[in-house]
């Protein structure tokens, strides 16, 4: 599974918006707004039905990610960030899901997403998929998604067992029971019809790993257009005279107007669209 920070920290990553993804404009946008310590900037606000993105980590291996709403009737509202402090010797800013409140009309919140607990691994069009684990956990990776009639394999490269198990009412030809995998061992199955396939990773001493396989038809991926992108996630020491800039990414009903974002991340800033 891809960590948070490695997330941050790779060295491109690119976002490919729907060419139909469409940008919010308020005369708030650009300005600064001062805190006790800080200094916020909301760049840019973009909202789209999807999410797509790769990166390329120190080996060269290039994965390409999606994200889309958990709910339908919801979309996604991304939100370019820029944070500047000029007090304080140093600040800690810890962007999680605390750091910001997106406050609409009618009293609704919302807060931003956990990018690394909400991507898949976007497999489509690359034929066979295989997911490893190590230590009862699957660490690349817990979500992923395939075309139809594609097999995805799981191979345990740890040194101690490791096993899946699919939820009740999944239906594979793996069945529904507890699937050991010694290290080294493997376990494959393919995927003829759309859906989305939940089951578990264990065999570790914390709690089963949830994971998802998501199947889709060959023809679900659509045109799109790159632009660069970092997430703002994770935590950051903020040095006097340095900057951040990243995206925070949010989950909203569809033409939801922001009245207010509540900055709460190392300062308390208040911004009002």
């Amino acid at each position: 599974m891809i960590s948070k920070r490695s997330i941050f920290f790779l060295a491109l990553i690119l976002m490919p918006f729907l060419i139909a993804a469409c940008s919010d404009t308020s005369s708030t946008l650009g300005q600064f707004h001062k805190g006790r310590i800080l200094l916020l900037n909301v760049l840019e606000m973009k909202r789209s039905d999807e999410l797509r993105y790769s990166t390329i980590d120190t080996s060269e291996v290039i994965r390409k990610w999606r994200i889309q709403p958990a709910k339908e009737g919801n979309e996604l509202l991304l939100m370019r960030f820029r944070l500047e402090n000029h007090v304080a010797l140093n600040t800690v800013v810890v962007a999680d899901a605390r750091a910001a409140v997106l406050e609409g009309f009618f009293r609704d919140e919302y807060r931003p997403i956990d990018v690394s607990d909400t991507v898949f691994l976007d497999q489509r069009g690359e034929g066979d998929s295989t997911v490893t684990l190590e230590a009862g956990e699957c660490v690349d990776h817990s979500r992923v998604i395939v075309n139809a009639g594609s097999t995805v394999q799981w191979t345990n490269s740890g040194d101690t067992d490791s096993a899946i198990q699919f939820a009740p009412g999944v239906t594979t030809a793996l069945g529904g029971d507890l699937l050991p995998l010694a290290p080294g061992g493997t376990v494959a199955t393919r995927f003829d019809q759309p859906g989305m396939f939940s089951y578990q990773c264990s065999g570790g001493e914390g709690e089963p790993q949830a994971a998802q396989v998501l199947v889709e038809e060959a023809n679900s991926v659509r045109e799109q257009r790159e632009l660069n992108i970092l997430f703002l996630e994770g935590s950051f020491n903020l040095p006097k005279g340095t900057s951040i800039d990243g995206w925070m990414v949010f989950e909203v009903p569809i033409g939801t107007e922001i009245k207010t974002l509540l900055w709460r991340a190392g300062d308390s800033i208040t911004v009002r669209f």
